[in-house]
């Protein structure tokens, strides 16, 4: 089922580089999908998103961050190290470093990286703007073992860009990714991969494949992503949805800065707590009651009765014509047509 992210092979498509990764790996993304299909739950998530941060040093025009009301901080090492610890003694997989916020506003982040992946995690990765990134910190982050790092570009143009991206500088975005896959190439790496994607809107749609165009010979993947609806809390969308039953309950969960857990990336306000990881075990959360019940709630077609899940727009199809005619002229990923891989 399409939920609206088309991927397209950058360099990726002189060698793929997903092709060379571990059997391991491998095994983790046949997991990936194959464990939503037949409803296998595992001993513990797949992925974790934990939430370096939540402040964030833009305004962007889509972001649900605009309504948030909760408070802004960073998560302390403390908390940090032993969700990392619990993680690594249920071999988690997949980690990623942010959810509501930008993750280079931690100062922490590469030795946070590094931590991850000296307790065996397979792979760690975070999305971030790409604004507050010198060569100092992408040298510290690459040498940390980051795997992957998916950059948020929304625009092939500066006025485009700028204006959907308030407080950002287009010209030094684009430099900072370019010199973070130089340094990475100097230093005679392959990771971390690289993804600079868009969501695309009105004010952006037009230049889908200038953007294609833009960083298809410079980064490994790029994608598009069409828009949803942002989520405000006590309000609805302004539409009936169609839903699908949500792949994510069956691969991740999210913890907070501030320890809180929550099921999935479609929860920003903290809708459906599942506990607080400073005191509670993330595994018996996983396989905890309250969890249990939103799978068996999706199971039975019934994610009306969760208000949550009934507003998200997370796991609704989202097919865009226009992207899937722009896309007949690139050599496209193999999951560019379903859920987003992360």
């Amino acid at each position: 089922m399409n939920a609206g992210f088309y991927e397209i092979l950058g360099t990726d498509r002189f060698e793929n580089l997903e092709n060379t990764f571990t059997p391991e790996y491998k095994e983790y993304r046949k997991k990936w999908f194959e464990y939503p299909q037949k409803r296998i739950l595992g001993e513990f998530p797949l992925h974790l998103d934990v939430e370096s941060t939540n402040a964030c040093n833009l305004r962007c025009a889509m972001c649900t961050r605009n309504f948030m009301t909760e408070k802004i901080g960073n998560i302390k090492w403390d908390l940090f190290k032993k969700v990392i610890d619990e993680a690594s003694d249920y071999k988690l997989l997949s980690l990623k470093l942010n959810f509501r916020g930008e993750p280079l506003l931690h100062p922490e982040l590469p030795k946070m990286v590094k931590y991850a992946k000296d307790k065996g995690i397979l792979e760690v990765q975070f999305n971030t703007n790409g604004l507050a990134l010198p060569e100092k910190k992408s040298e510290e982050l690459i040498r940390a073992g980051l795997d992957r790092v998916i950059f948020s570009v929304d625009g092939a143009f500066k006025e485009t860009y700028e204006k959907i991206r308030t407080g950002s500088d287009f010209e030094r975005v684009v430099q900072n990714i370019k010199r973070f896959v130089e340094i990475r190439n100097e230093m005679r790496l392959r990771k971390p991969i690289v993804r600079v994607q868009m969501v695309k809107m009105e004010e952006n749609k037009h230049e889908v494949e200038r953007f294609f165009n833009m960083w298809r010979d410079v980064v490994n993947r790029v994608a598009v992503v069409t828009q949803r609806e942002p989520y405000i809390r006590g309000k609805g969308p302004s539409k009936k949805l169609e839903h699908f039953p949500c792949h994510q309950i069956w691969q991740r969960m999210v913890v907070w800065w501030t320890g809180e857990v929550f099921m999935c990336c479609g929860d920003w306000h903290g809708g459906y707590p599942l506990g607080d990881a400073k005191k509670d075990s993330l595994r018996d959360l996983w396989l905890g009651k309250k969890y249990n019940f939103v799978r068996e709630l999706h199971s039975t077609h019934r994610l009306e009765d969760l208000s949550i899940c009934a507003r998200c727009e997370v796991n609704t199809p989202q097919f865009d014509k226009e992207l899937a005619q722009v896309l007949k002229n690139y050599q496209i990923s193999t999951n560019s047509s379903g859920l987003s891989m992360r």
